[in-house]
């Protein structure tokens, strides 16, 4: 298990300057009960944070390290689902996370997936969001530098290159700047939940009574949601098993 991280309160401070400064003292609080074993006060201390508006993928990873250790598995493979969405890229979440899911009491083997998705899903991992955001920005600011030449037409020589670096900065800044916008508004990601009950029994139909137990799934265990019918979803596991849950033996990623 790798240790929890203490630079959220100096980010969530940087991008909210009026931010008061109770909110960092509850995150090192949080920090140091950590790392005094007080896991249970530590979690506490994390979703005060959490509670008061803040979040930042520091702060849900290492939430999700004290429920770890808390021995709440559930609230664990949660949080570090939710790190992971902020900050795809970071190698402590996915690390614990795999470690996480080693210990989960399903075993559950993916379908194949086309190829052209899995590329996807790797580029949208590939850059941690403050450099994602820097290379948008510096693309962006190339291409309006690039352009103002081009419409002062200064130096003549160099017309041919300011076109091609326009086309370049162009291609560049549309493609991280989409990159960035299915990052942040998670546009096109499917709903996903975690499975907060120890055993919970997935059925054919949304009812108790008319519903006939499928299989049964147990805490940690990440589904898809499809679709919602009043206090029920149906959900669908990796390897393509489909049924009925409860909303309120889930919550949403």
């Amino acid at each position: 298990m790798r240790r929890a991280t203490g630079c959220t309160a100096l980010a969530l401070l940087a991008m909210f300057p009026a931010a008061l400064v109770a909110q960092r003292a509850l995150f090192d609080e949080g920090n140091r009960l950590y790392q005094e074993g007080d896991f249970a006060g530590a979690v506490t201390n994390y979703g005060a944070v959490l509670e008061n508006g803040f979040e930042s993928a520091e702060l849900y990873y290492n939430l999700a390290n004290a429920h770890f250790q808390n021995g709440e598995i559930g609230r664990a493979v949660l949080n570090y689902e939710r790190a992971a969405r902020l900050d795809p890229a970071g190698e402590d979440v996915r690390a614990n996370l795999a470690l996480v899911n080693q210990r989960l009491q399903d075993r559950i083997e993916p379908l194949p997936r086309f190829w052209l998705l899995t590329v996807q899903d790797r580029w949208m991992g590939l850059f941690p969001r403050g450099v994602l955001e820097g290379a948008a920005a510096a693309s962006y600011l190339l291409l309006g530098a690039v352009l103002v030449m081009l419409v002062l037409r200064r130096p003549v020589a160099w017309r041919r290159n300011l076109v091609r670096t326009a086309y370049a900065a162009a291609v560049a800044a549309a493609l991280l700047g989409a990159t960035l916008m299915v990052r942040e508004t998670g546009l096109g990601r499917p709903e996903e939940a975690v499975v907060m009950t120890p055993e919970a029994r997935v059925l054919s139909a949304p009812s108790e009574d008319g519903g006939l137990t499928v299989f049964t799934i147990h805490e940690g265990t990440k589904v898809r949601i499809d679709r919602r019918a009043g206090e029920w979803a149906e959900i669908v596991l990796a390897d393509g098993k489909v049924g009925w849950l409860p909303l309120e033996a889930i919550e949403v990623v």
